[in-house]
């Protein structure tokens, strides 16, 4: 048995657009993270083979997320399926990507190759690991295939992994959920692996406003400090904390995100007084 898991905040159009792409084959779940636009209900009504999970509130990727994941577990899906609501699959992603995670084998985790939405034969992520000595998580744009992480824009995690490391860890609200996750699943002897024949489209940061807005700035920047501090990464703690910030606002401004200064400065501050998960909306 597999699920689909999928997040919705008021985002129709780009929601709509993904389910169309998926399919009825599959079991869906879309959890609603306390939209005001009607928007879940336009899109059960539009398609009324999906599970629809309303929460009352934005919980954020990871509590969102596993609102649904728990109840996948319960009913005794073998592998679980994240999404992201801002893509557009190709037919046969899924297939391709469940023909690798059953071979026998320590996989736990695969993903396919990542387009940018609005320039498909961009590559938008093939991949993740880590710089060497800042050791922050990167995007690798050629084949590959045994990797250090993966984005949850779409992950297909096999049930064993959960029961061995847990759910996402909601501390993170959004971003770098993904790498704190893949980084637990690989300490305990989980593979991590890129299909590339694999292909999906994605509207990066689509529901977050955009790559350089305060809210995806804001949860970037005191998530990437969150995540070495959490897997005692004391000396990349040290040289992030030197450097990532100042990247930041370098960012914001030249981006014309003025606001942006203001939020990285913020999620540092939050960061030193141990403020986790939801801090910025």
């Amino acid at each position: 048995m597999l699920s689909i898991i999928i997040l919705n905040w008021n985002q129709y159009e780009d929601t709509d657009e993904c389910l169309n792409s998926l399919g009825s084959n599959y079991k869906i779940m879309l959890v609603d993270n306390g939209s005001v636009d009607g928007s879940a209900d336009k899109l059960k009504e539009k398609y009324p083979y999906i599970e629809l999970i309303k929460n009352k509130t934005n919980l954020g990727f990871a509590a969102g997320n596993n609102v649904a994941i728990k109840k996948a577990l319960q009913e005794g899906n073998d592998y679980i399926l994240l999404l992201n609501n801002d893509t557009k699959v190709e037919p046969d992603f899924l297939e391709l990507l469940i023909k690798v995670i059953e071979k026998p084998g320590s996989t736990g985790i695969v993903s396919p190759k990542m387009m940018f939405f609005h320039e498909p034969d961009k590559v938008w992520f093939c991949g993740g690991y880590y710089l060497p000595i800042l050791n922050k998580p990167a995007h690798a744009f050629n084949k590959q295939d045994e990797i250090d992480w993966t984005s949850g824009c779409c992950m297909l995690i096999k049930k064993e992994v959960f029961n061995k490391i847990g759910l996402l860890d909601e501390d993170y609200f959004n971003n770098y959920e993904d790498v704190d996750f893949c980084y637990r699943a690989k300490k305990t002897g989980f593979g991590i692996k890129l299909i590339p024949e694999s292909v999906i489209y994605h509207k990066f940061a689509a529901s977050m406003g955009g790559k350089f807005s305060p809210f995806y700035t804001y949860y970037r920047t005191r998530n990437n400090l969150l995540f070495f501090k959490k897997t005692r990464q004391w000396l990349p703690l040290v040289l992030n904390f030197l450097t990532f910030p100042v990247y930041s606002i370098i960012s914001s401004i030249k981006n014309g995100q003025i606001k942006g200064v203001k939020t990285t400065l913020l999620a540092v501050f939050d960061f030193l007084r141990g403020k986790v998960g939801k801090s910025y909306v």
